[in-house]
């Protein structure tokens, strides 16, 4: 039988018009804007539509932004008949696949990422920290690398095999760009305002967990399989916990993806702005029987329910 997981897009996939198209076509994504705008008092629907990159980009927009687009995605795509066996969502993704789960409402989602946004916004003086994908290395190699780099500087995304992004102190990223460029490694600095999923995201962490211990989380109605560990967790008190280590661990995706296909899954949804996921899915299950998507617009969306037609 059909196993089907949706995915969540985390930051970085944000762009001016997302979702623009699902939105305005579909009641099920515009009540999501609603929600959004009404929770936190303030438009995200045009913040998403009539925001400029520079704005999208701020770390106080993109997460609550981002998160709606996801959530648009999903409600489209459920609308059609679509239900997941399994979720999963990188980094703030993970918020969007909870609240899919039903392990979170989402009158309480957004007010709770706003929070999250703007304390790992506050927890590293803007220019302190960065990051860097690294490109065509094992993760052994890119380990040791980070080791040998003076100051600090760690993995923090194993996104799939042959790149892995790092996060640290500024110089310590520039100098691990040095060192990499000396010996033929590719390696691209990101562009984000904060050192995500590292320890220098531990103020961050602790604010957040005061603030989770306030949020209402049911259990799930299919497994959540997370960033953490990768693996699928369906205990509320286990969720919360996995979601405060989050904000200062590795996003572990590769793991996540093979865990969701030892699990059975054969159908990959990703849901929200662009089609990264999916590319990473690609790459790390290359060879692999299963169906890869992505939807964020009107065609897209067709293609998934044509594809996915007389198997549900």
């Amino acid at each position: 039988m059909m196993k089907i997981a949706f995915l969540f897009s985390g930051q970085g996939a944000q762009t001016p018009g997302m979702m623009k198209e699902l939105a305005d076509r579909f009641p099920a994504a515009r009540e999501v804007f609603d929600i959004a705008g009404r929770t936190l008092n303030r438009d995200i629907y045009e913040l998403c539509m009539q925001g400029t990159q520079e704005e999208l980009n701020l770390t106080h927009n993109t997460q609550p932004c981002v998160l709606a687009a996801d959530l648009a995605a999903c409600a489209v795509v459920r609308s059609t008949g679509i239900e997941p066996d399994a979720v999963a969502g990188f980094s703030l993704g993970e918020y969007a696949a909870l609240t899919a789960s039903g392990a979170i409402a989402p009158e309480e989602i957004f007010p709770l990422i706003q929070k999250r946004a703007d304390y790992m916004q506050e927890a590293v003086p803007q220019g302190e920290g960065a990051m860097a994908a690294v490109l065509r290395c094992a993760a052994e190699e890119v380990e040791s690398l980070c080791r040998e780099t003076e100051g600090f500087v760690v993995p923090a995304n194993y996104n799939c095999p042959g790149q892995i992004v790092v996060s640290g102190e500024a110089s310590a990223i520039d100098r691990l760009l040095q060192t990499g460029t000396e010996r033929g490694i590719r390696m691209v600095k990101i562009a984000v305002s904060a050192p995500f999923h590292c320890d220098l995201m531990a103020p961050a962490a602790e604010k957040l967990e005061k603030v989770l211990d306030g949020i209402h989380i049911g259990q799930p109605n299919v497994p959540a399989f997370m960033n953490v560990d990768g693996l699928p967790e369906t205990e509320p008190e286990l969720i919360r916990r996995k979601l405060v280590l989050q904000a200062k661990s590795p996003v572990r995706w590769e793991e996540t993806i093979r865990r969701l296909r030892d699990w059975g899954t054969d159908v990959f949804i990703e849901l929200g702005p662009g089609s990264t996921l999916a590319g990473f899915v690609r790459k790390t299950l290359k060879g692999e029987p299963v169906q890869i998507f992505s939807v964020d617009n009107a065609a897209a969306l067709e293609k998934v329910t044509q594809a996915l037609q007389g198997e549900l």
